[in-house]
């Protein structure tokens, strides 16, 4: 058990046999020999460039713990505090160093990777230049070819844009014919859009009737088994406007998902509904005496 820290004192209190039943060995510095020893087998397998380095290594890790333990002496006699150095902080010593220099060398030889691939790449690039240099020595008649073959272009197509002059001139009398076309279309828009404005109360209308739907009224007409014809005759081109069958059995099931039923109703997007569709509805329905909203109302 190390001095260094509280751990022997807590344990000599907690285990008291510790102290009462064992011999305790307690072990002395190491001298200066063993020290160098241990330094010597420690820095044996490390790639120096000679013994006598190796040798001097060694010296100086046993000189500079022994140094270390004389300086706590000293420390203790003059400020009465212990500073511990044990052989693990010793070893410390040697392993850091170990991987100091290991650290370093890792370092020197990436710097010297770098270096030389750096040096290459610059050889490589004045190759290329060197390169680029010949080839546009050689490009230079062909360049004064492409020049002459330019001159000839540009002749070519100052004719076609004077053959462009003329087409422009055509389209632009086509382009009088094509605006007057669009004003007519202007003027059909505009009366689509009276024609729109003058649907629209209607339109209004109908959808805060759609929005004062009642859920509880959907549920009721849900319930019905067998409804009456005209009760029907309303839930018919309901089914066939949201794309659903129209018979009575499907309708309930629709309608017993009140909330989805109700969401469907409200959010119906009327743009998309086909021509066809709206004929079929019109002719089979609407037209008839019975699809009255007063009579309707009487019903349900």
């Amino acid at each position: 058990m190390s001095p260094v820290g509280n751990d022997l004192r807590v344990r000599c209190r907690q285990f008291p046999s510790l102290v009462n039943c064992c011999t305790l060995d307690w072990f002395s510095k190491w001298p200066p020999e063993a020290l160098l020893f241990v330094s010597q087998q420690k820095l044996i397998e490390m790639e120096l460039p000679s013994e006598e380095i190796r040798e001097e290594l060694a010296k100086m890790c046993m000189l500079i713990h022994t140094s270390v333990e004389d300086s706590s002496e000293r420390f203790y006699e003059q400020l009465r505090r212990r500073v511990y150095t044990t052989p693990k902080s010793y070893l410390d010593l040697i392993s850091l160093y170990i991987n100091t220099l290991d650290k370093k060398r890792k370092e020197y030889n990436e710097n010297k990777t770098r270096l030389s691939q750096g040096l290459k790449k610059l050889e490589e690039t004045n190759k290329q230049i060197a390169e680029l240099k010949i080839s546009l020595a050689e490009s230079a008649p062909i360049l004064a070819q492409k020049d002459i073959d330019l001159a000839e272009t540009m002749v070519v197509v100052d004719r076609e844009t004077a053959e462009a002059n003329e087409t422009k001139a055509i389209v632009e009398k086509e382009e009088e014919i094509v605006s007057k076309q669009y004003a007519e279309a202007n003027a059909v828009k505009r009366e689509v859009e009276d024609d729109l404005a003058a649907a629209q109360p209607e339109m209004d209308k109908a959808k805060a009737a759609v929005a004062s739907l009642d859920a509880n009224a959907i549920v009721e007409m849900a319930s019905f088994n067998t409804p009456n014809p005209n009760v029907a005759l309303v839930v018919e081109p309901i089914m066939l406007l949201l794309g659903h069958k129209k018979d009575w059995k499907s309708a309930q099931q629709q309608m017993k998902k009140t909330q989805p039923f109700l969401k469907a109703l409200k959010e119906f997007d009327v743009s998309t509904i086909k021509e066809s569709l709206i004929n079929k509805v019109r002719k089979d329905y609407l037209s008839k005496a019975e699809f009255e909203p007063k009579k309707m109302t009487n019903l349900s």
